[in-house]
């Protein structure tokens, strides 16, 4: 079973109801990361796979600029998992995200790794037995 970290905020996987209560936190994030880095940050976080498929639609909680279908999501890189939604957090208000992330993403030069099949179910495990936990 691999063990991956939250992204901060975006590491919680309840539901958008729950979620939108983070709003004005995640608003107090805002302009962190300058506009000229915002996109590769974002494709970063979006070209990691998806570890838990959800169904449903989530909305921007900070200033209704945007909606991601399955936003709710669970996308990881191997090492930290964050809500798919996250991706357009960081472009549409340079949300921040823990320095130990931006360290750990800039080390790969922006580039999500590939995760075979094997390490998605060993990251997948890592969530049922959280879930499990209660």
């Amino acid at each position: 079973m691999r063990q991956v970290k939250p992204l901060g905020l975006f590491g919680n996987h309840a539901s958008q109801s729950i979620f939108s209560s983070s709003a004005d936190d995640i608003k107090a994030l805002s302009e962190h990361i300058p506009a000229p880095e915002r996109a590769r940050v974002a494709e970063y976080l979006k070209a990691a796979p998806v570890i838990i498929a959800l169904m449903g639609y989530s909305e921007d909680v900070v200033g209704n600029r945007f909606a991601v279908t399955g936003g709710t999501a669970i996308q990881s890189d191997g090492t930290y998992y964050w809500r798919r939604d996250t991706a357009e957090y960081v472009l549409h208000y340079g949300t921040g995200l823990p320095r130990p992330f931006i360290e750990h993403g800039a080390a790969r030069q922006w580039k999500a790794p590939t995760l075979t099949n094997e390490e998605i179910m060993d990251i997948d495990d890592f969530f049922m037995s959280l879930r499990r936990r209660g």
